[in-house]
């Protein structure tokens, strides 16, 4: 993100993806949580939006269903080559339990037993705006790394959500995930896609991890939040969670799912 912030100042003015095969100083939206990573181990991309690009509603929420698109699109086709498929929607796999889950506002989950509700943190997303240039940063775990470098990032995320990497859900990377730049654009094109879609709501919903399901909830920044227990009901146009607390619906526009009480997701 920062080599793609330098690059809109330095007065590119279209659209660009940047990406790198390993990073440094790896950062996610909450101050003191980071990205570790290992060289060849994680998609590692920012994409630059061009000048003049009308940013629109619930920017991390349609980007994180365009990663999900991606993904499922794969599942779909249940081939090697996902280069030759059509960046569209799959929604061919509209009537089956999902695999890949959103979790409110910029995470990607994976369940990674179908025998349990276990599930494990896949990909991250974080949007910047910079002088008018927005930046969509998008990190996901490809291959399984470590065990040391597994428990850093479990210690620096969240405990009760651990890591989890593509690999896991297919056993072997299709081709398009072989080659960095190729899966980057590939995940890319899904992207834009839901950026202007207008339907993403309802697919957002369907995907959303927790729905339907008691959650702690942390309402504000990390370091003040408050605690508060409700059902997740879904999110509005503006990308705001929805909560039922004690039968009364309330909004929510910063916070994150801490943890939910899991009898079953709420499919529809």
């Amino acid at each position: 993100m920062d080599e793609a912030r330098a690059l809109a100042r330095s007065g590119f003015s279209g659209a660009a993806i940047v990406r790198a095969d390993t990073q440094t100083a790896g950062r996610g939206r909450i101050e003191g949580r980071r990205w570790v990573d290992a060289p060849g181990q994680s998609l590692l991309m920012t994409l630059l939006l061009p000048v003049g690009f009308a940013e629109g509603q619930a920017l991390p929420l349609r980007v994180g269903l365009g990663v999900v698109r991606a993904l499922e699109r794969i599942e779909a086709a249940k081939v090697g080559d996902a280069g030759s498929m059509p960046l569209e929607p799959s929604s061919s796999v509209s009537s089956q339990d999902p695999t890949f889950w959103l979790k409110w506002p910029n995470d990607v989950l994976m369940q990674k037993s179908t025998d349990a509700a276990e599930y494990g943190k896949l990909c991250g997303i974080l949007c910047e705006n910079t002088e008018g240039r927005i930046l969509i940063g998008i990190g996901m775990n490809l291959r399984r790394l470590e065990d040391k470098i597994d428990k850093i990032v479990s210690m620096q995320h969240q405990p009760d959500i651990p890591p989890a990497c593509l690999e896991e859900a297919w056993k072997e990377l299709p081709e398009v995930f072989s080659e960095m730049d190729r899966a980057a654009h590939f995940v890319a094109g899904h992207v834009i896609e839901a950026l202007s879609d207008n339907r993403w709501r309802s697919e957002y919903e369907r995907r959303l991890w927790g729905r339907g399901s008691t959650v702690q909830f942390l309402a504000g920044h990390p370091q003040h939040a408050t605690p508060v227990l409700g059902t997740c009901i879904g999110v509005d146009e503006g990308g705001r969670l929805i909560l039922d607390i004690g039968g009364a619906q309330k909004t929510f526009v910063s916070g994150e799912i801490a943890s939910l009480r899991l009898a079953s997701l709420h499919l529809v």
